[in-house]
């Protein structure tokens, strides 16, 4: 099928069990990105409950989902071409808590096989990113692109570290990771710890995001910055929040930006992505191929 200017504009070619899915744009700075992409419904609830029950929900919402997917939908908003290597999309029912954007996600995970990476499909890439799902075709893109000298960057959401993708994360450039990730990828809680051991070669960038403490980045050879959190006004929904973050950085990354102007510029997107319902929100809000930051200091060349 062939999508429009939208959240996730693209191609999807199928060949048995996996997807292809290239959303095509007019620059040079092309991302391959492995992982699975959701189908998500949003409904909006006065209070969680553990109890059985009925309740009327607040508001209901369609949107795609999934970490890396969502990453490269930003990036593609920003005119980089973008392809993500997944099986058919998983669902997911979201609920969200009024009045703190809390949540809690019901999924079933697509029952179709792994999809296989093929060497081509690094051709012309500049950035490949990866979150450890897939495990197999990240470990062979990732062999591809270490051979290609082509930059990779690692998500690490919170709750996603096992011991198995460890490799994954090592043999990354770019590694932006939640502090649940960092700390149990570290094996300890203490930042100077975490840092001493997760910014080793062959790291470029380690930045450990803290939700509303912000996120603080390092560089290897003492560079350090923090950034702290926008607010979100109102605060509606966090569902996307960091993917949103990523996809804005590695724009900026790519884009060769100061490093402090691209964790500000994640962070103030991210912060948009929590004022609507979906984990694309901001991209919808936009409304454009591309999306404008609401400060002229942000939004004004490096």
């Amino acid at each position: 099928m062939v999508a429009g200017m939208g959240k996730s504009a693209g191609r999807r070619f199928v060949c048995q069990t996996a997807c292809f899915v290239h959303f095509a744009a007019m620059n040079s700075q092309t991302i391959l990105g492995i992982g699975a992409e959701t189908h998500d419904t949003f409904f909006v609830v006065p209070e969680f409950s553990a109890e059985e029950g009925v309740m009327e929900a607040l508001a209901r919402a369609e949107d795609r989902g999934g970490p890396v997917a969502t990453a490269l939908a930003v990036l593609r908003a920003h005119g980089h071409d973008c392809a993500l290597l997944d099986s058919v999309s998983a669902e997911a029912v979201i609920l969200v808590r009024q009045g703190d954007g809390a949540r809690q996600i019901v999924f079933k995970p697509a029952e179709a096989g792994e999809p296989v990476f093929e060497p081509a499909m690094l051709d012309g890439v500049r950035l490949l990113h990866v979150n450890g799902r897939h495990e197999k075709a990240c470990r062979a893109a990732i062999s591809a692109a270490v051979a290609r000298d082509i930059e990779i960057s690692f998500d690490g959401g919170a709750g996603r570290f096992r011991e198995q993708i460890r490799d994954l994360l090592e043999a990354s450039h770019v590694r932006i990771l939640s502090r649940e990730f960092a700390e149990k990828a570290a094996g300890s809680s203490d930042l100077a710890e975490m840092v001493s051991k997760l910014l080793q070669p062959s790291a470029r960038l380690l930045v450990i995001t803290d939700g509303i403490r912000g996120s603080q980045i390092w560089r290897p050879g003492g560079f350090y910055h923090h950034q702290r959190a926008f607010t979100a006004s109102p605060l509606v929904d966090t569902t996307g929040c960091g993917d949103v973050y990523h996809g804005a950085f590695l724009h900026g990354w790519l884009s060769e930006w100061p490093v402090e102007r691209c964790a500000e510029y994640a962070s103030e997107l991210a912060a948009r992505n929590a004022e609507g319902l979906g984990g694309r929100y901001v991209l919808g809000r936009c409304g454009s191929s591309s999306i404008s930051p609401s400060r002229s200091s942000i939004s004004s060349s490096s």
